[in-house]
């Protein structure tokens, strides 16, 4: 992405800030986000970027910037987002993850004359889901899908993707806290549990192929991800940092958690189709493929085996 205006809401968060690593030099990007702590840290680091206090909850502050910046692009980035959190305020996940969106919909219908192109992120948590946090995202994402059908000079495009590797509240840095501080045994809910792992990076290689795509409007494009045991994540964070005999103990599965995920469901998959990326596929819910292969994109499918755990996370470079 090239000599865009890029306005990134929930900026100040990990994927806003590597959004910004990447887009910062060619680029002018506007972080909106409520965090002014995080927004003087970044400040420090990206000196060029523009920084506004607002909320995606408050319709005026999102509305008066898009005249000022006059944004070409918008990535959507602001959530709610731990589960127990959501699970615990559901009224405030409802205002941020679902209200919050239909604002900025709004506001991108009144401000249409220079937008070129409106991005959402959304998590496997909304397919077929169980808690707060999923089905707020699940919403949102139909949303987003509905608004996409009445633009045609206005790109939308969806983003589902899994448990992102070095993002906020990662357990990468809390195993190493829990070592650190003499922990002789790590929690863990399940020893079967499943998750899908993406690297941020990969997260925002998704975006920018479903923004350069041609054939992503409308559509929540998926990555093909592999998934890992939680189990093996965890001894592969303890052998990163000289702790291999650590042992285990199970904790009970909290509120609102999923034993495996999904990235697609068996009903989606009527409707997904192939992209011309082999990285990806997308859900179109303008096709019905009763042809299609049924089988849910689960966790618990496609998990790697125990002893490639380590060597996929030192690859993906979350191990140092």
């Amino acid at each position: 992405m090239i000599n865009k205006k890029i306005m990134i809401i929930g900026g100040t968060g990990a994927l806003g800030k590597q959004l910004t690593e990447r887009w910062n030099n060619q680029n002018d990007i506007l972080i909106f986000s409520r965090n002014e702590h995080k927004q003087e840290e970044m400040k420090r680091t990206y000196p060029n970027a523009l920084y506004r206090i607002g909320d995606v909850k408050d319709k005026e502050s999102i509305l008066r910037n898009m005249y000022e910046f006059k944004p070409n692009v918008i990535v959507n980035t602001a959530a709610l987002k731990t589960v127990w959190v959501a699970q615990d305020n559901p009224y405030e996940t409802i205002l941020t993850n679902i209200v919050g969106h239909q604002y900025l919909i709004d506001c991108v219908r009144e401000c249409r004359h220079q937008i070129e192109s409106i991005m959402f992120i959304s998590t496997d948590k909304a397919c077929s889901p169980v808690n707060v946090y999923g089905m707020s995202k699940g919403i949102a994402e139909q949303m987003y899908v509905n608004f996409a059908k009445e633009q045609s000079d206005i790109k939308v495009a969806l983003c589902r993707y899994g448990n992102v590797l070095d993002s906020t509240g990662s357990l990468i840095p809390v195993f190493k806290d829990m070592i650190e501080k003499g922990a002789e045994s790590l929690p863990i809910t399940n020893f079967d549990m499943t998750r899908f792992l993406i690297t941020l990076d990969e997260a925002i290689d998704l975006i920018e192929w479903s923004y350069h795509s041609p054939d992503s409007h409308g559509k929540i494009i998926v990555p093909k991800l592999q998934s890992m045991k939680i189990i093996d994540f965890a001894k592969a964070i303890a052998t990163s940092v000289g702790k291999d005999k650590i042992k285990f103990h199970k904790i009970p599965i909290r509120n609102g958690e999923k034993l495996h995920e999904e990235m697609i469901s068996s009903i989606e998959m009527q409707r997904t189709e192939d992209t011309d990326s082999e990285k990806y596929m997308a859900i179109n819910w303008e096709r019905n493929n009763e042809d299609y292969n049924h089988t849910p994109l689960n966790s618990e499918f496609y998990v790697m085996e125990s002893d490639e755990a380590y060597s996929f996370l030192l690859d993906k470079g979350v191990l140092n």
